[in-house]
């Protein structure tokens, strides 16, 4: 008797899968089979939006959720969203189901939205905003991080902004990045800070320049750092300090960068008799 109950358990449950359909979000809209809406939940990154989908067929549906699918704003002043986390979704007959899917900001000159601002469900983003969210969607970085990542494809905001506090660990990102926009790797990152103002306006601000000098010192001695701006003005004279004769060594930046205007400049050391060295960076 137990037999009869696990067989006949198995071929119900064999029978129920039989009638799964699996494809991708944008077959089942272009088959009809399924409707899509997303709402935002407030914000610009993370699980940010709602993804509401509606089974419209008498069978069980498989929905896979692209990573790499463009969410339009219905309101122009909004910015856009780029589903960067894979969602596999199962649908039982006629189900109306609601979803957090992860995406961040791919406009960031518009407005962070407020809750329940609309979306359209829009197709996939190019192929570079793709390849990114890809990416993305099997590793896991800062959620600043990951946003700095896709504004320097979609904004073309600088690679060296792609940085947290362990810039090592955030290698990998700014390498995919640099490789994308067909750009040398920066040897410096930007630590930088993004305010949301009430009205949904955003600004980045830098806070901190990371890097490494590669210097020579004849000999003992008093060495300056210095900025200058992209005219050759001296911004400021960060500090001196003792460092003894040597060839070929790493100097370690970690220079405060907040209130310094967006524009070049260069950052190098000097000691009385002359520069030892000088290295370019923007933000």
């Amino acid at each position: 008797m137990n037999y009869l109950i696990i067989i006949s358990a198995l071929l119900f449950s064999f029978s129920m899968n039989a009638k799964h359909k699996k494809l991708n979000l944008q077959k089942a809209i272009d088959a009809r089979l399924v409707k899509a809406k997303a709402l935002s939940r407030g914000g610009y990154q993370g699980y940010c939006i709602n993804l509401n989908l509606i089974n419209s067929s008498p069978d069980s549906l498989i929905v896979v959720v692209e990573a790499g699918r463009r969410l339009n704003s219905c309101d122009d002043k909004n910015q856009d969203i780029l589903i960067v986390k894979e969602e596999t979704i199962l649908l039982s007959s006629l189900e109306n189901k609601w979803v957090k899917v992860k995406g961040y900001c791919c406009q960031a000159s518009n407005h962070s939205p407020q809750q329940n601002a609309s979306y359209a469900i829009n197709k996939l983003a190019d192929s570079a905003l793709v390849t990114l969210a890809r990416f993305l969607n099997v590793s896991t970085f800062d959620e600043n991080i990951e946003q700095q990542a896709i504004w320097a494809i979609s904004d073309k905001k600088l690679t060296a902004n792609i940085a947290g506090v362990n810039d090592s660990l955030a290698l990998p990102l700014r390498k995919l990045v640099a490789g994308l926009k067909n750009e040398p790797l920066p040897w410096y990152t930007i630590l930088s800070k993004v305010f949301v103002y009430q009205s949904g306006a955003m600004v980045t601000f830098p806070q901190k320049l990371k890097g490494k000098l590669n210097y020579s010192n004849p000999s003992d001695g008093y060495v300056t750092l210095f900025l200058l701006d992209k005219n050759g003005k001296e911004v400021c004279l960060i500090k001196s300090q003792w460092l003894k004769a040597c060839a070929n060594e790493n100097y370690e930046l970690n220079v405060p960068v907040k209130g310094l205007a967006k524009g070049k400049y260069t950052i190098g050391l000097k000691s009385q008799e002359k520069e030892l060295t000088k290295m370019e960076f923007e933000i």
